[in-house]
């Protein structure tokens, strides 16, 4: 202490870092992001989850497939969606259109077509893709087909719809 003019002052220490608290604010701070992108990534894919439950719930009521698996969806003329299953040791995929009460479902054979891996190789050899963004089976005039969206090679978003069973292009539209 020093005494000026008949005053005590006192004279303040220099502050210390304090690391501890350092660390438990960047501690603090990262929870709370990772909290943050946790919730995001919850919420916005909620709504994918609580469809598929639907879409399952509804093929196990309407047909006898079990052990379903693999769903995809396509927007291409509302809502459809596919999913893998099994019915009596056969594989099938079951095809779900419309909404709420509406929905329709209809199975076809799957194991006899164009599988995934062939379908990917053929849009890359034959159309000389760059990327191919989605391949989803769909139906398109009663028929089981594969929806397939693509970057050609000119940089323009292509579509094709691809016939399951035969390979071939019931429509081609190119440059979206």
């Amino acid at each position: 202490m020093e005494v000026h003019d008949n005053l005590r002052v006192r004279m303040a220490r220099p502050k210390r870092f304090s690391w501890l608290k350092f660390w438990l604010i960047t501690g603090t701070v990262i929870v709370l992001i990772c909290a943050g992108l946790y919730t995001y990534a919850y919420i916005s894919l909620r709504p994918m989850a609580k469809a598929e439950d639907q879409v399952q719930k509804v093929v196990s009521q309407k047909t006898d497939l079990t052990n379903l698996h693999n769903m995809t969806v396509d927007y291409r003329n509302g809502t459809t969606y596919a999913v893998l299953g099994q019915d009596d040791g056969t594989n099938k995929v079951a095809i779900v259109q419309g909404e709420g009460q509406d929905q329709k479902v209809k199975t076809f054979k799957y194991g006899n077509g164009l599988s995934h891996a062939d379908l990917i190789s053929k849009v890359k050899t034959d159309y000389k893709s760059k990327k191919i963004y989605s391949a989803n089976l769909s139906v398109y005039q009663k028929t089981l087909v594969w929806e397939v969206s693509y970057e050609g090679k000119d940089g323009g978003l292509n579509y094709l719809t691809i016939d399951y069973k035969k390979g071939t292009v019931y429509r081609a539209v190119y440059g979206i």
